[in-house]
């Protein structure tokens, strides 16, 4: 096997800050973060080729992007056209991936994320003209996709059944998928080591939170959890997609400590996340929810060395027990006793913390690691 085509809705890191101008409403930088970082863990073992269908929809500035193609090593960005009208995706979309596919007859597998539908339908129809095996990727539960309408999740789920083998965050989510026992490998995430540079903030005190600001996430009883400390000498500062700005900024307008950056870039998000005090994840505990997904933003704060709240989670505490600051719920009290505990460690209990966390993550979801799990499971 000489090739991986992979399919997804991620844009290459250098390409999305350009990108992410030209929305109103930020895209969801989880899911760009994590296929980037799969695509380079399987390009330490073999070259990449990326089909990439760019998400465009209302809350773009443009109508319409040109194809493009970007070379890195060992890995190289292939983006059709598209267009924000729907009648263009219907009619057009399907002719214009393939003008962008690799045409080569060398010997190659696809691997495909199984939550969108257009990456799907184009993995199939290549798969069925090449005769290659197609490899999901499957980070979630379909059905726990927010807005989608039930005729699109049963096309999805109907060809995301139907591959050769599954790449997954849970054994929940291959038991939805993986329904004829195809091989398959569970993965906790994608963790790498990169340089981090400071930014603006570096210098000041703050406990950090990058992730969706929807109200069902937590944000909000962080806001009011950080108010009620009444920290004096220690800012909150938030960054993240799917957010009501008008509520957000109702929310946070009578307290000038309380800084809302709107989506930053990956680099940027480690920055922060790196200077903090701590970084928090508050999303709820949800069963719907925790038996399909590991939340990324707790293992990328392991991974950058940060100090980090999560609350209470079954699948993270079953290998990173000691490595996180546990917050019982998302409850403005339990957050307050979470964030009030982070803050009174001495500076030997959080390095012995951050260390540990820092060691067992990379050691389970390294690029290396990952690339090596996945080239096993397709070679």
């Amino acid at each position: 096997m000489n090739k991986v085509i992979y399919y997804t809705n991620a844009v290459s890191q250098s390409y999305f800050p350009e990108y992410l101008k030209k929305w109103t409403v930020a895209p969801n930088l989880s899911n760009q973060n994590f296929h980037n970082k799969l695509i380079r863990a399987i390009a330490k073992y073999v070259k990449v080729d990326v089909i990439s269908i760019r998400p465009i929809n209302r809350n773009f500035s443009m109508s319409g992007l040109k194809p493009l193609k970007e070379e890195e090593e060992k890995i190289c960005w292939r983006y059709p056209q598209v267009s924000v009208s729907r009648a263009y995706k219907f009619f057009f979309l399907s002719s214009l991936i393939k003008q962008v596919e690799p045409n080569g007859k060398e010997d190659a597998v696809i691997i495909v994320d199984t939550l969108n539908l257009s990456c799907l339908k184009a993995a199939k129809s290549l798969a069925a003209r090449k005769g290659y095996k197609v490899f999901g990727v499957c980070t979630d539960n379909p059905y726990n996709i927010s807005y989608a309408h039930k005729q699109y999740l049963k096309r999805l789920m109907k060809l995301g059944t139907t591959l050769d083998g599954y790449i997954v965050l849970t054994e929940a989510i291959n038991k939805i998928y993986n329904l004829y026992n195809k091989p398959y490998v569970v993965i906790d995430g994608v963790s790498e080591d990169v340089e981090i540079k400071p930014n603006i903030y570096s210098d000041k005190k703050y406990i950090y939170f990058g992730g969706s600001l929807m109200k069902q996430y937590g944000v909000y009883n962080l806001i009011q959890a950080y108010k009620e400390l009444n920290l004096e000498d220690t800012l909150l500062i938030l960054c993240g997609h799917h957010v009501n700005t008008k509520a957000l900024h109702k929310e946070i307008i009578d307290n000038p400590k309380i800084v809302y950056l709107g989506s930053v870039n990956y680099s940027v998000n480690l920055s922060l996340e790196k200077s903090a005090l701590v970084t928090i994840n508050p999303r709820p505990i949800d069963p719907k929810i925790d038996n399909y997904s590991i939340p990324s933003k707790t293992l990328e704060s392991l991974a950058v060395g940060a100090l980090n709240i999560t609350v209470d989670n079954k699948l993270l505490k079953e290998h990173y027990w000691d490595s996180i600051i546990w917050a019982k719920s998302n409850s403005v009290h339990d957050l307050k006793v979470a964030l009030h505990t982070a803050l009174s460690l001495s500076k030997e209990e959080k390095e012995k913390i951050i260390n540990n966390g820092k060691k067992k993550v990379m050691e389970r979801t390294s690029l290396e690691v990952v690339g090596k799990i996945i080239h096993d499971l397709i070679a």
